[in-house]
C-alpha cells in the first residue's frame, strides 16, 4: 500500500508570491509614470496581489512543492517539477534523526559512507513517528534481501 504526503509549505508559498509581486512592483514603478489617482493606484496594487497570487502559486508548484510517496519497498522524493529522488529501502543500512542548521528535522538514511535526507518537518510528519516506520521499513528490507 502506497502512501502520498504532499503539504503545502506557506513559508515557500509566500516566498514564491513576494519573487512574483515586487517583480510586478519594478515593472510599474519603471513603466508606468507617476499617477496621483488613488483609483488608479489602488486597482493596479489589487490586481498585483491577484496576479502574484496566481503566478506565485504555479511558481511554487514547479519550484519548491514537496512530494512524498512510499510503501514497503521503497520511496519517492520529488521536489517541484524536475528534481527526481528515487530510493529502495533496502539501499539503507543505518536511520537517524538529524536537525539541520534552520532547526527542521530530517530522517537521515545511511547509504555506506553516503546519505540522504528525508525532510520530516517540511513534510509535516513527526519526525520521531516517522523515523520509527521508516528504520522498522529499513529493517524489514534487510530481512527480506
Amino acid at each position: 500500500m502506497s502512501r502520498t504526503f504532499a503539504s503545502t509549505r506557506l513559508g515557500s508559498l509566500l516566498k514564491s508570491c513576494m519573487i512574483v509581486f515586487l517583480i510586478q512592483v519594478a515593472i510599474v514603478l519603471f513603466i508606468i509614470p507617476y499617477t496621483p489617482e488613488l483609483l488608479i493606484r489602488l486597482s493596479v496594487l489589487i490586481m498585483n496581489v491577484f496576479i502574484s497570487v496566481v503566478l506565485g502559486w504555479r511558481l511554487y508548484k514547479r519550484v519548491y512543492h514537496l512530494v512524498f510517496i512510499f510503501d514497503e519497498d521503497g520511496f519517492t522524493l520529488k521536489k517541484g517539477r524536475k528534481e527526481v529522488n528515487n530510493y529502495k529501502w533496502n539501499e539503507f543500512s543505518k536511520v537517524s534523526l538529524f536537525r539541520t542548521e534552520s532547526g527542521e528535522l530530517s530522517v537521515r538514511l545511511y547509504q555506506d559512507s553516503e546519505y540522504f535526507d528525508l525532510p520530516a518537518s517540511k513534510l509535516k510528519l513527526n519526525p520521531f513517528t516517522f523515523r520509527h516506520e521508516v528504520t522498522k521499513l529499513v529493517s524489514e528490507s534487510k530481512e527480506t534481501k
